[in-house]
């Protein structure tokens, strides 16, 4: 699969994009803010997260996808889709970018290609995503594509980083916020 949204894409995650991840995730302010990170972070891990959203894919039970730039097909971070519920028509979201790439609009964009993906190709209706309370980068980026703060959630993560509570935010079809740019 690959969703444009020019200059960039979402695009399957290749063998050769162990090397970004594992770069990108020796960056403390990108790890602190994920629920589970090796610690630490090896290009082993990159390698073994790589085969793992390979499996899942086929087994139709998580999607990993890279963001990438159109031009150069570098990696740029990534954005998942896990706890699928078909019977629920649900599903959970999760996503980070490389701290170069942050505020320039990449991620609200990419989220709204992958809700887009979720509504349509899988047919759920209701899309969640778990964000630690002082994540305010990302409460910012979920509000602009259309999600709501639900509260906290009661969800527990294994991040040994961050001691604190977690909001969940929940995008229904309908409050997508227009494809577009």
């Amino acid at each position: 699969m690959e969703l444009n949204f020019n200059p960039y894409k979402i695009r399957g995650i290749k063998e050769n994009d162990a090397g970004k991840i594992y770069e990108y995730l020796q960056d403390f302010d990108i790890v602190k803010y994920l629920a589970t990170v090796p610690s630490p972070y090896l290009l082993e891990n990159a390698r073994s997260f790589i085969h793992f959203a390979a499996e899942s894919e086929t087994e139709k039970k998580e999607f990993h996808f890279a963001i990438a730039d159109i031009l150069n097909d570098e990696m740029l971070g990534l954005i998942g889709v896990k706890d699928i519920k078909l019977e629920m028509g649900t599903c959970e979201i999760g996503y980070w970018l490389g701290k170069e790439h942050h505020n320039k609009g990449i991620m609200t964009k990419a989220i709204k290609q992958i809700a887009q993906f979720c509504f349509t190709d899988i047919g759920l209706h209701t899309i969640k995503a778990i964000v630690f309370e002082s994540n305010i980068a990302s409460i910012k980026t979920l509000e602009k594509v259309g999600f709501n703060n639900t509260g906290y959630s009661e969800k527990i993560y294994c991040n040994a980083i961050l001691k604190e509570k977690m909001y969940e935010f929940h995008l229904q079809k309908e409050n997508l916020v227009s494809r577009g740019t």
